[in-house]
């Protein structure tokens, strides 16, 4: 069972990386990757059903409560992009004569990019574990030096590419619609979406677990 949901989180970042590239991407596959991404969700969520049990059962320390917060507004995203990408489908979901609006693309553009951010806090939340794991075998290790210096690249470059990609614009909609540079590289752009994501993930892990360290300390 863990290998089974270990490897539907695993389909479902591969898939959300591929969707920010919707330029690259034809329509109809990133309307039919969106769809199976909202599958997968969906089936995350049935695998995981014990953990809604514990939701009101227990103490909620910060961490708990600030996982809950980030998987209510994950959950959140999610609807809002399946509801939007129905109103604005032009494929897959074009048999339900639903009419596009603008408010759907706005809509879109909003839940997609929040999405991101809050699914890479989301990872960060949970590859402490493998992070540990790799501080551990690297420490007087070798290579423990460029093991650093390859998460310290990661993370700048993944400003820059947060930067770069405009998701603050897209998050509190600065501009009306979403613009692509067509002359990227695919490849520089999937580098870009994938380093943006881990930069979140990494700084996520850190105030994490700095928080643990000072809660140790006292």
């Amino acid at each position: 069972m863990k290998k089974l949901k270990m490897l539907i989180d695993i389909l479902m970042y591969l898939i959300f990386i591929i969707l920010m590239g919707h330029h690259i991407t034809d329509n109809l596959i990133h309307e039919i990757l969106g769809t199976i991404l909202f599958v997968l969700f969906t089936l995350h969520h049935i695998l995981n059903y014990r953990y809604y049990k514990t939701v009101f059962k227990g103490k909620y320390t910060f961490k708990r409560l600030f996982m809950l917060i980030t998987d209510l507004l994950l959950l959140i995203c999610m609807l809002g992009m399946i509801i939007s990408a129905i109103n604005i489908s032009s494929d897959v979901f074009t048999f339900l004569n639903i009419p596009s609006t603008i408010f759907g693309r706005k809509l879109h553009m909003i839940s997609t990019s929040w999405g991101f951010v809050i699914m890479s806090i989301h990872l960060g939340l949970h590859i402490g574990i493998l992070i540990n794991k790799l501080n551990k075998k690297m420490k007087d290790n070798t290579f423990e030096y460029v093991y650093y210096l390859i998460l310290f690249l990661i993370a700048v470059y993944g400003l820059y590419s947060f930067i770069r990609l405009k998701f603050i614009s897209d998050m509190f909609l600065l501009n009306a619609f979403k613009f692509y540079d067509f002359n990227e590289s695919p490849i520089i752009f999937y580098l870009r979406a994938l380093s943006s994501s881990l930069f979140i993930g990494l700084i996520t892990y850190l105030i994490n677990n700095f928080n643990m360290k000072r809660k140790k300390e006292k």
